[in-house]
């Protein structure tokens, strides 16, 4: 096959590809949760959830007789401020309601803070928790709490939140949130004191609940959705919101430890059970809001007596490479690269070392283009050596064709031998190509994905996640694709040549959108092969 002819087949998909994704985006249903004004009133959906929405502690089912009709009314909350984390947790269920991250600002230069959670209605986001018990004496996510203040702060390094609630019967239960400097984990334990007359029977659960997500990216959506992960099997289920009827709402397996998240880029909220405990999953998604609950294995209170139930965690915070897999096993799941996450992963394992010692994310990319550059050294060479013959070739091939046009299978036969002749393959140089595609893509998503990125400056750029403002590196790329072109024998074809000509246009417009860091990559590879193809040309052709 003509080197060039795939090349523009291979060009063409990818730009295929690139358009199909920027469509999915503009095609999704539309919510913005990042946009959350704060406020002091409290919009959790109080009758979208009944006591039927409490987990059964027999059947562990959650139910979805609920009432349709949506009022938002205020509840008291009480605030919480840590050196990474602004909580607000609604007295009605313990509920954290909203959480702000205080180091990642909402927008580049911007005093408001990035909220992961929030009760706002249209972008309601909640990680819930109750007792469930077939006694109905204790407390749900739907039951009231007190607490003795409405603002707490860290002071020390490590500040605890206890919220009480009472029984008319002598029960009493105190739910109670644990924050660590530095930590973006919440740790909550329930103390229960039974001072009835009966045992009562219990199980905990936690719960993710939020509606719908848009997309934050203008070109390639990252995964938005949920997630539930099976400690024994080593395996997770993923389904984006819009696919959420594909989980499996009706499982009954159960796993020891595992956990379950709601991730969208850069941010995840992970509900973390004891790990050495069986637990049951379960998914479902009622009046567009996708629920996510855990149940806990059922212990029993005797009248009298008093028991600290394990601790489970609570992860609000960013998809940081390295340091999701310490809060639990297999929370690296979380950082999806996609479909080429066998190329991904490696790649953002060396880029996070790169980094670790120059201290610059943007030299990062750079170093990181050099070492794939040198990585394909052996198979670009073959290429360009390919480029070069036949381009040298170019006036003997037009010869064979002026004499024989009229002849296909003459030309072709006399071309052939003057290619076996000279010892020149024009398929060699489709392989650096068709391995580079996969490569690049890969690179693509995990900068995508990569929260170390974000609003990280670089240069002029001040945020390598974006797009560059000023469109200087999609210029540059696109200038250095035309001037790679002129290295390279012209298509014989000139329907060809003429679409050859038009894909650095039509490559510069899809990357004014692309993340700077990305383009960065790009252009910094093109300056390399124009590099050595130009070396490698000059040998050859003198």
């Amino acid at each position: 096959m003509d080197n060039q002819r795939l090349f523009i087949v291979i060009a063409i998909l990818l730009s295929v590809f690139l358009l199909w994704d920027k469509w999915t985006f503009r095609n999704a249903p539309s919510s913005n949760v990042n946009n959350v004004e704060q406020s002091s009133a409290v919009l959790i959906n109080e009758n979208i959830e009944t006591a039927s929405d409490v987990p059964n502690i027999e059947t562990e089912a959650v139910s979805l007789d609920i009432d349709k009709n949506e009022s938002y009314e205020s509840h008291p909350y009480t605030n919480i401020k840590t050196d990474l984390l602004t909580v607000e947790v609604n007295h009605k269920g313990g509920a954290i309601q909203n959480a702000y991250l205080n180091t990642y600002p909402l927008e580049l230069g911007s005093q408001e803070k990035f909220q992961l959670l929030s009760n706002k209605k249209g972008s309601v986001f909640q990680a819930q928790s109750g007792l469930a018990s077939k006694e109905e004496s204790l407390p749900s996510h739907l039951s009231m709490f007190s607490s003795d203040r409405s603002n707490y702060e860290m002071t020390n390094n490590e500040l605890v939140v206890p919220f009480t609630w009472k029984s008319e019967n002598g029960v009493e239960v105190t739910k109670t949130y644990r924050f660590k400097r530095g930590s973006y984990i919440i740790e909550l334990d329930y103390e229960i004191i039974n001072n009835s007359n009966n045992p009562i029977g219990t199980k905990s659960y936690v719960r993710l609940e939020r509606d719908f997500l848009e997309q934050s990216n203008m070109m390639m959506p990252t995964f938005t959705g949920g997630i539930v992960y099976d400690k024994a099997s080593d395996s997770v289920q993923k389904n984006k919101f819009e696919d959420w009827s594909d989980f499996d709402t009706e499982i009954d397996e159960r796993s020891i430890g595992g956990w379950m998240a709601m991730v969208q880029q850069y941010f995840v909220a992970a509900w973390v059970p004891k790990q050495d405990e069986e637990q049951k999953y379960s998914a479902t998604v009622v009046n567009n809001l996708y629920k996510l609950t855990d149940v806990g294995p059922q212990i029993t209170i005797n009248p009298g007596t008093s028991v600290t139930m394990s601790p489970q965690k609570l992860y609000i915070g960013p998809k940081e490479y390295g340091n999701v897999e310490k809060v639990a096993t297999g929370l690296n799941y979380t950082l999806d690269y996609g479909w080429l996450d066998i190329l991904a992963d490696p790649l953002s394992w060396i880029i996070h070392k790169v980094n670790y010692y120059v201290n610059s994310w943007g030299w990062s990319i750079i170093i990181i283009t050099f070492m794939i550059k040198l990585a394909f050294y052996p198979l670009s060479e073959k290429s360009y050596r390919s480029m070069a013959g036949m381009r040298k070739l170019a006036p003997r091939l037009e010869k064979i064709k002026k004499t024989y046009g009229d002849d296909k299978q003459k030309m072709g036969q006399k071309t052939m031998e003057l290619y076996k002749k000279e010892k020149i393959n024009p398929a060699s140089g489709c392989l650096p190509i068709i391995v580079q595609i996969p490569v690049f893509i890969a690179f693509y998503w995990m900068l995508l994905d990569t929260v170390e990125l974000r609003q990280m400056s670089f240069f002029y750029l001040p945020d390598l996640s974006a797009k560059d403002p000023y469109y200087i590196l999609p210029i540059l790329m696109g200038a250095s694709m035309l001037f790679q072109q002129k290295l390279n024998p012209p298509p014989a074809d000139p329907m060809q040549a003429k679409i050859m000509m038009a894909l650095p246009f039509v490559f510069t417009i899809f990357f004014l959108w692309f993340p700077s860091g990305l383009v960065l990559y790009w252009v910094v590879n093109n300056t390399l092969s124009i590099a050595q193809q130009w070396t490698i040309n000059k040998r050859i052709n003198g």
